[in-house]
């Protein structure tokens, strides 16, 4: 690969990390936000209908937990594959790509 290929891969899969931090955090303050509706609803729920209500913002939760694991597991692959391109590329050390790259690599160590 050349040198500009391999800084547009940089690019692309510093962006990809960027985005999966970003998208696992909204999955896991979404789960937050689904629990305590599930919980209100099951609590203030007095008939059959409302009962059912609250029995499917308790499957919505599920769903959601699935996501958050199925987003963090799209975050980990990101990262070894930005670890990998980092560690086998030939980047400059002043290479501000590269220092982007490495910051967000810090991130996802930090939100997992």
């Amino acid at each position: 690969m050349s040198d500009a290929d391999q800084l547009k891969q940089l690019k692309i899969k510093t962006g990809v990390v960027k985005r999966l931090i970003k998208e696992h955090a909204s999955y896991q303050k979404q789960v937050v936000k689904d629990e305590e509706k599930a919980e209100k609803l099951a609590a203030d729920a007095t008939n059959e209908d409302e009962e059912y209500v609250a029995k499917k913002a308790k499957e919505v939760v599920k769903e959601t937990v699935t996501m958050v694991r199925d987003a963090h597991g799209r975050l980990q692959k990101a990262i070894v594959d930005l670890q990998t391109l980092i560690s086998s590329g030939s980047f400059s050390d002043e290479c501000a790509e590269l220092a982007e790259a490495k910051t967000q690599l810090e991130a996802a160590a930090a939100s997992a």
